[in-house]
C-alpha cells in the first residue's frame, strides 16, 4: 500500500469521538483537528482524542468554517443526525472527503442537495459511515449472495431493538431539543435496511408503514417508538423492517434473508455480538427442515480481529474509508448507497401519518 498520510478531522465529538479513535494504529492516517461547539464535550473529547493518537499537537476548534480551514484531507461528520448534510456540502466546498454518520439524509430535498454536491466535485469521495455493513456475518453473506446459494432472494427481515432501561427514564436524559425526543424510530432504520441492500445489491422502490401509539418513555411522548415497514425492491423482493426503541428489551439486531435457494438469519437465542449465522442451504443435503438447520461460527467479526466498537464493525469501517482514499477506489457504501439506505425510511414514517399508504420511494 502506498505510504500517502490522509490527514483528518472530526466535527461532533460525542459520536465522532469513537469513530476518529479508529484512526489510532493505521499507518496511512492522522488525525490533525477536532471540533464541537459544545464547550464541555470539546473539552472532554479533544483530551481523549488526543491521548488516543498519542498527539499534544492535536488542534480544537468550536468554529466549523475555522475547523475546515485547517490541514486536513477528510471530514468525519459524527454531529446529531438532523444536520448532516449542510455540514457535508459545506467539507466537500472546501475541498475535503467526507465520511458521514447516519442517516446520510432526512429528506428527499436533502437527498437531491447531497447527490448534486458530490456529483459537482468528483475530485472528491463521500462514503456512509453505516458500521454495520462490515459485520462479518453481513460480509459472510453477501459472499454466500454472490456465490449463488441463496439462489433468488424473496423475502427480508431485520429487527433493531434498542431502549431505556426504565429506570433510567428521567426529563433530562436528553438534552433538550435533542432529536432523539422526537424523532420516529422508523427514520432510523438504516443499521437494519444497509445491511440488507448491501447484501442484495438492491433498492427498495415503495413502503407502506405503521408505527405504534404506545410509547414506553414517558419523557419522549411526541416520539412515535415503534414502527413497522414494508418494503418492495427493484428486484421484486419484499422487506419487512421493526424499528423499536420502546420495547421492554435492551439492545439487539435480528436478521433474515430467504432465497430460492437458501436461508440465512441470525441465531436469536444471542445478542447480536455472539450469534452465530443458522443456514438452510440447497447446496447441503438435510439442511432443509428447522431442526437441521447449519450452524455458521461467524459473528459481528472473524476469529482474531478486535471486537471492540460495536463487534469490531468501526475499526473495519474507518480503515476502508481511508483506503478508499489512499488507493483512490469507489466506496462501497457511496452516495447513491446512502440515499438508497435513508430515504425508505423518511418516506416510511410519511406512510405512517397517512395510515400506511403506499409511498413510492423515488431514485436519484
Amino acid at each position: 500500500m502506498s505510504e500517502k498520510i490522509i490527514k483528518c478531522g472530526v466535527v461532533g465529538l460525542g459520536r465522532g469521538t469513537a469513530v476518529a479513535r479508529c484512526l489510532a494504529g493505521l499507518k496511512n492516517a492522522k488525525l490533525v483537528s477536532v471540533c464541537d461547539h459544545n464547550p464541555a464535550i470539546l473539552k472532554s473529547g479533544y483530551e481523549e482524542l488526543a491521548e488516543a493518537v498519542n498527539d499534544p499537537n492535536l488542534i480544537q476548534f468550536s468554529d466549523y468554517d475555522e475547523f475546515l480551514k485547517s490541514d486536513i484531507d477528510a471530514v468525519i461528520v459524527a454531529t446529531e443526525a438532523v444536520y448532516h448534510v449542510p455540514i457535508v456540502i459545506k467539507a466537500f466546498e472546501a475541498g475535503k472527503h467526507v465520511l458521514c454518520e447516519i442517516p446520510s439524509v432526512n429528506s428527499v430535498e436533502e437527498a437531491k442537495e447531497l447527490k448534486q454536491a458530490v456529483a459537482a466535485h468528483p475530485e472528491l469521495t463521500y462514503m456512509a459511515a453505516e458500521n454495520c455493513c462490515y459485520w462479518a456475518f453481513i460480509e459472510t453473506w453477501k459472499k454466500m449472495h454472490e456465490d449463488g446459494l441463496l439462489g433468488e432472494i424473496a423475502y427480508a427481515e431485520a429487527e433493531y431493538l434498542h431502549a431505556l432501561n426504565p429506570d433510567e427514564f428521567s426529563p433530562t436524559y436528553y438534552p433538550e431539543g435533542h432529536w432523539r425526543t422526537y424523532q420516529p424510530a422508523i427514520r432510523y432504520l438504516t443499521h437494519e435496511l444497509g445491511p440488507l441492500l448491501y447484501v442484495m445489491n438492491d433498492r427498495c422502490v415503495s413502503v407502506t408503514c405503521m408505527e405504534a401509539d404506545i410509547n414506553y418513555d414517558p419523557y419522549t411522548p411526541e416520539r412515535k417508538e415503534t414502527g413497522v415497514a414494508l418494503f418492495k425492491t427493484a428486484k421484486g423482493a419484499v422487506i419487512r423492517l421493526l424499528v423499536s426503541f420502546g420495547a421492554y428489551t435492551s439492545y439487539d439486531h435480528n436478521y433474515r434473508i430467504c432465497g430460492t435457494r437458501g436461508t440465512v438469519e441470525t441465531d436469536r437465542r444471542a445478542v447480536v455480538d455472539n450469534a452465530h449465522t443458522l443456514a438452510s442451504l440447497h447446496s447441503i443435503p438435510g439442511t432443509f427442515s428447522a431442526n437441521s438447520k447449519i450452524d455458521i461460527p461467524v459473528t459481528t467479526c472473524y476469529e482474531g480481529e478486535d471486537s471492540s466498537g460495536h463487534g469490531g464493525a468501526d475499526a473495519k469501517m474507518v480503515k476502508d474509508f481511508i483506503n478508499c482514499l489512499v488507493e483512490n477506489k469507489k466506496p462501497a457504501l457511496d452516495v447513491d448507497f446512502a440515499i438508497n439506505m435513508s430515504l425508505p425510511g423518511i418516506l416510511a414514517h410519511e406512510s405512517a401519518v397517512q395510515g400506511g399508504v403506499p409511498i413510492e420511494i423515488p431514485e436519484f
